[in-house]
């Protein structure tokens, strides 16, 4: 899948889009209504996350609750992977 580039700015974390640790055990919704978890990064390897309390790299298709958005996710990544493998 390659390197992430690291000149770039990010402007959106995982927690801020809906991503969840696929491992580690907790409420998607805290108790004041968010869903966000901040102990996910984005990791150094394009369309993975990484989990702090894991110290695990997963693909970020596995990190979407949503089994559909986790497809598409999923697809996007193979398909940016081939375009950026040419």
């Amino acid at each position: 899948m390659g390197r992430r580039r690291t000149d770039a700015i990010v402007l959106d974390q995982p927690c801020e889009l809906g991503y969840h640790c696929p491992v580690c055990e907790y409420p998607q919704m805290s108790e004041d209504g968010q869903s966000y978890d901040e102990r996910l990064q984005w990791s150094e390897y394009n369309s993975f996350i990484w989990c702090e309390v894991c110290n695990f790299d997963y693909p970020s298709a596995l990190c979407m609750p949503d089994p559909k958005a986790g497809t598409e996710i999923f697809l996007d990544s193979i398909e940016i992977a081939i375009l950026e493998s040419k």
